[in-house]
């Protein structure tokens, strides 16, 4: 099959049923646990380090070494359908570095941001971004969808899953 070595960005997203059911709340939106002990400048800068966290996870697969991006992960994580390791999940990416050496992705465009209902601390972030992928004569470029879902704590933030889905008619491959 064409698409092989991304099968498992091509799964179906688990992460969105197991973690989130049906019901995500916009972030906006008012939460009894959240709203009173939250100012609008609070939210505000909890969604700006929240989306931030993703995007430096995405911009962080451009470098050679995994380590880049799985310090991003939780200990434990719900990576791509399946529960991992951070040591697991690095073995994950270095894989996918091993098979498309050059990696370049874009921003993030218009990342949404939802406040996990009752879950304390625990948010989903989504965005479509632009990629970039080559192996010496083969190469594959498009757009994914990704999801993170993040729990604030501690003094850090972590990405607890992620998952992420090529977008449409955007995935282009071809050989030299």
């Amino acid at each position: 099959m064409l698409l092989n070595p991304f099968s498992n960005i091509l799964r179906a997203s688990l992460l969105a049923a197991i973690l989130l059911g049906s019901n995500a709340y916009c972030f906006a939106q008012k939460s009894p646990h959240r709203a009173l002990d939250m100012t609008a400048e609070d939210k505000s800068a909890v969604a700006s380090e929240l989306i931030s966290v993703v995007e430096q996870f995405v911009e962080a697969g451009q470098i050679d070494d995994p380590r880049g991006r799985s310090k991003f992960l939780a200990a434990k994580v719900f990576y791509f359908g399946h529960a991992l390791t951070r040591q697991q999940a690095e073995k994950e990416i270095i894989s996918l570095y091993r098979r498309w050496p050059t990696r370049k992705y874009g921003q993030i465009e218009e990342p949404e941001l939802f406040a996990i209902p009752k879950k304390r601390d625990v948010y989903k972030v989504t965005g479509v971004y632009e990629y970039e992928l080559s192996n010496f004569n083969e190469h594959l470029s498009g757009k994914s969808k990704i999801t993170c879902v993040l729990e604030r704590g501690h003094g850090e933030t972590r990405i607890i899953g992620v998952d992420e889905n090529l977008v449409g008619d955007s995935t282009k491959y071809y050989h030299d």
